[in-house]
């Protein structure tokens, strides 16, 4: 698996936080992605609203980026579901303040797969961040087994967690309104740090 930062052939999805539509499109404005901000009951559903971030290459790619993302504590827990190349990716972030993300990576024909260097997101994970009554043994049927497409088994995993947006994994309908623009001062943030990191790395190699 190669999230994050490459570059996805075919890739869409959402991410489901906890927070009112305001303080959310505040947290995108302080991203790369250009997203529509949806509410949905207790949630808000942040679709991205276009192909390629903000960003210059390797992180260029608008699902990746917004899916890689570290989701401000006060917005948390906030689940996320992606269809990246044919796999189906769910990522969890817990609530609390040094709970990193977590991310479950799946296969159709194998189920789910190995995630080096990315912390793995298990089925009691992903029912706490739910905030229901979810059976994790439910989940886990779901997540273990290895049949259907990166899409119904998002769907299926959806429905068992009992969170809406399932009708909007493969984005909204032309004409829904202008979505929310990442803020130039936070794009341009983020380069002059990837930027320093690489005159660094440079430094470094030619010690």
């Amino acid at each position: 698996m190669s999230v994050p930062w490459q570059s996805a052939r075919d890739a869409r999805g959402l991410l489901l936080v906890s927070g009112d539509p305001a303080r959310v499109a505040a947290w995108v404005r302080r991203g790369l992605v250009a997203c529509h901000v949806v509410p949905l009951g207790g949630w808000s559903a942040v679709v991205p609203a276009e192909l390629a971030s903000r960003a210059r290459p390797p992180y260029d790619d608008a699902v990746t980026v917004l899916a890689s993302r570290p989701v401000a504590a006060r917005l948390r827990p906030a689940l996320g579901f992606w269809s990246l190349d044919g796999r189906a990716v769910a990522t969890v972030s817990p609530r609390g303040l040094r709970a990193g993300q977590r991310w479950l990576v799946w296969q159709p024909g194998e189920g789910p797969l190995d995630t080096p260097g990315l912390a793995l997101a298990r089925p009691g994970d992903l029912a706490a961040a739910a905030g229901r009554q979810v059976s994790r043994a439910e989940v886990a049927a779901v997540v273990s087994q290895a049949r259907g497409d990166a899409g119904s088994m998002l769907v299926h995993l959806m429905q068992v967690l009992a969170v809406p947006g399932a009708d909007l994994l493969d984005g909204l309908p032309a004409g829904s309104g202008d979505p929310v623009e990442p803020s130039a001062k936070a794009v341009g943030r983020f380069e002059s740090r990837v930027a320093e990191e690489a005159r660094h790395r440079a430094e470094m190699e030619g010690l």
